[in-house]
């Protein structure tokens, strides 16, 4: 996966773009509205909307 422009913050779905990345995934991250710092817990876009659609799937 390329590197994101931003990445989203699964604790309060805001889009970050103080993070670093390496090796497909979010090594740091910082959220400015709730502070989480966990890197875990942000997904880039392309993740989301792959998160989202097979919810979506599941429902159905």
């Amino acid at each position: 996966m390329a590197h994101p422009e931003y990445v989203i913050c699964m604790e309060c779905e805001t889009p970050t773009y103080v993070f670093e990345w390496g090796d497909g995934k979010v090594v740091e991250a910082l959220c400015p509205i709730c502070g989480n710092d966990d890197a875990t817990t942000f997904v880039s876009e392309e993740e989301l909307e792959e998160m989202v659609a097979s919810e979506d799937e599941d429902e159905e």
